[in-house]
């Protein structure tokens, strides 16, 4: 996952209510990744794995405990239910226009903070992979001695190792490489008609 979130209407320097809905229902994964990763820590909690660094508090848009547990929520959801939750909320909604307004306004502050997050992801990003490897062994692991006994079936076994798998290879970035293997079709010596 990149660490880029200041774009589409993030990356303008003044944000329109049509921009803000625009945002609500279009923001990408990680958008949605950095408002959880924000109220999470507005919240008390320290700076994920995935993150690494604290936020700067001119980031940081005023938010009662309650919005910013919904916030956190809603962040947990894909972009059309992230804008239907945020949009149900009212202070959630003027939450997350604040912080488009921040961000709009705040490019120093942004650029800054996204220098830290690449840093501490160049620094931990084996630790991250190797986490993420672990955690497929495990689950794996625990797939076997399911299907061994008797609570699952062969083929959810494997589904599950699938998922795993795939999850491991894109935080490996191997989803990025190119096909392997000899190219099949497209090729004929003559054509006779």
């Amino acid at each position: 996952m990149t660490h880029k979130f200041r774009t589409g209407v993030w990356a303008k320097a003044t944000q329109s209510p049509k921009d803000h809905f625009q945002f609500l229902m279009n923001s990408t994964n990680t958008q949605r990744s950095f408002v959880h990763e924000l109220s999470s820590q507005m919240l008390g909690i320290p700076p994920s794995n995935l993150w690494g660094v604290h936020i700067p508090p001119q980031l940081h848009p005023q938010g009662d405990h309650e919005t910013l547990q919904f916030v956190q929520h809603a962040a947990k959801h894909p972009a059309h239910e992230f804008g239907r939750l945020i949009s149900s909320h009212k202070k959630a909604s003027g939450w997350i226009s604040n912080l488009g307004d921040l961000i709009g306004d705040g490019a120093k502050a942004v650029g800054g903070y996204g220098k830290k997050v690449a840093k501490f992801v160049s620094k931990n990003g084996k630790a991250i992979q190797r986490g993420v490897s672990i955690t497929k062994d495990l689950v794996q692991t625990g797939s076997t001695i399911a299907q061994l006994a008797g609570l699952i079936d062969p083929q959810k076994k494997s589904t599950i190792d699938a998922i795993a798998n795939a999850v491991a290879q894109h935080a490996q970035g191997e989803h990025y490489t190119g096909k392997k293997g000899k190219k099949q079709g497209g090729y004929f010596e003559r054509i006779l008609i």
